[in-house]
């Protein structure tokens, strides 16, 4: 006999799927509305690109500038009898880029005889009108997206309208290190409580995302791949790389993952057993509603929202397995789909967390809504040149999205989280022993 299950489970239901319903009609509504072209939504795109943009050609600038105070004046410090220059200290200033005036500090130079402070070259071709045009400014975000930090520099320059045979090699190299640290900024100074990996179609590709919530519940991009979470490749040097920028390996983590063994795999080779793996339960139904004719999806939804919403680990494992049994009957693909890493699925039950907060880390959910913002700028762009543009333009978007993000529900409840990972990773102490014994 079917397990019978209460009407409350469809009535608490509802409210979503209308809430879904209006909001496809609103999206709908909003399309035909606003019907926007492709120069329109590419306009979009670069004011997105815009902000990181301006932050790398300012810094250039600033290497710029300093470089020909070293050429005029010296090394700081530096004693040179014969000078005629010397260094003034700093002010105020602004540089044109992209027809927008930008602050930047400026440094000042005076002759060491009367005649006041000396202007510098670069200052003024830092300040034309057609300094660093747009144009300048997407190749430099392509130099960045591409690690060519060097090129990134030269570009700069050109765009600047500083003379090549006036920048030395040893400044190229110097200033394209610093391009390349703000490229790839440091996240050591925080600690991301949970992560979610998930890949999401974009632009006819897969694209891998690492989504990090701080402990204050805050939301972080950490990192993008091109690719698929089937490969275990491209997921491991993903995490090998936030490894890399800081991100702390030796402390428990919960990771919330789409469901990929693959996925599952890296996440384990990197974290190793400080991983703690909580399945995406919207990615686990619809895997296995995949194997399961039409006329069964409500009975599996109603016997796995049962499940999920359980508060007690064993009663939600009991209900799981029951359904394993029911689907043997009707499709040993869709039982086995569903059995494998079961256990997995439950994770946030397992730790006890509250409500409101187990709702947020059951699924994948934050991933999928920061590129639901990437894609509303880009979607009707028919033409992709290659995968660096598809790459950059969906971190354009999902910098925009970021920009947007609010702290996740329940995060007040984040330490008991913390503490609840720190007992199932943390090794069994000598009380716990003599306990047992």
């Amino acid at each position: 006999m079917s397990r019978k299950y209460p009407k409350s489970s469809r009535v608490r239901k509802q409210p979503g799927r209308i809430r879904q319903i209006k909001r496809q009609a609103l999206d709908q509504s909003r399309e035909v509305q606003l019907p926007l072209d492709v120069e329109t939504l590419v306009e979009m795109t670069r004011q997105s690109l815009s902000s990181f943009a301006v932050e790398v050609g300012l810094k250039v600038a600033q290497c710029l500038l300093e470089d020909e105070v070293t050429r005029r004046c010296g090394q700081r410090h530096e004693r040179l009898p014969d000078r005629q220059e010397t260094r003034f200290g700093h002010q105020p200033g602004f540089i044109t880029i992209a027809n927008q005036k930008v602050s930047i500090t400026k440094p000042r130079v005076r002759y060491t005889d009367d005649r006041g402070e000396a202007e510098l070259e670069r200052y003024a071709l830092l300040q034309s009108a057609d300094a660093l045009p747009q144009a300048a400014l997407d190749h430099l975000v392509n130099g960045v997206s591409t690690r060519r930090y060097e090129q990134v520099v030269q570009l700069a320059r050109q765009g600047f309208g500083v003379k090549k045979s006036s920048v030395s090699r040893g400044f190229v190299r110097a200033s394209a290190e610093e391009v390349e640290r703000l490229a790839q900024r440091r996240l050591a100074d925080e600690r991301f409580a949970v992560i979610f990996l998930d890949a999401q179609p974009y632009a006819g590709e897969m694209m891998v995302v690492a989504l990090g919530i701080t402990t204050a519940g805050e939301k972080r991009l950490l990192g993008l791949r091109q690719g698929a979470t089937e490969n275990a490749t491209v997921v491991t040097s993903l995490l090998e790389e936030l490894r890399e920028r800081g991100v702390r390996t030796d402390l428990p983590t919960l990771f919330v993952l789409d469901g990929a063994k693959a996925l599952v795999a890296a996440v384990v080779r990197v974290w190793g057993k400080f991983a703690v793996v909580q399945r995406c339960q919207v990615h686990k139904r619809r895997n296995v509603e995949a194997h399961l004719p039409d006329k069964h999806h409500d009975e599996l939804r109603e016997r796995l929202n049962t499940a999920y919403h359980e508060t007690n680990a064993t009663q939600a494992h009991t209900l799981l397995v029951a359904t394993v049994k029911w689907l043997r009957q009707i499709s040993p693909a869709a039982a086995a789909s569903l059995e494998e890493g079961l256990e997995e699925t439950v994770t946030v039950v397992r730790l006890g967390v509250p409500e409101l907060l187990r709702k947020t880390l059951a699924t994948t959910n934050p991933i999928e809504s920061a590129f639901s913002v990437a894609e509303s700028v880009t979607r009707r762009v028919k033409r992709w040149r290659d995968g660096n543009m598809r790459e950059r333009w969906c971190v354009a978007g999902l910098m925009d999205a970021e920009s947007r993000f609010n702290r996740i529900q329940g995060y007040r409840h984040l330490p008991q989280l913390l503490a609840a990972l720190d007992q199932l990773v943390a090794p069994p102490t000598l009380d716990a022993h003599r306990k047992h014994a």
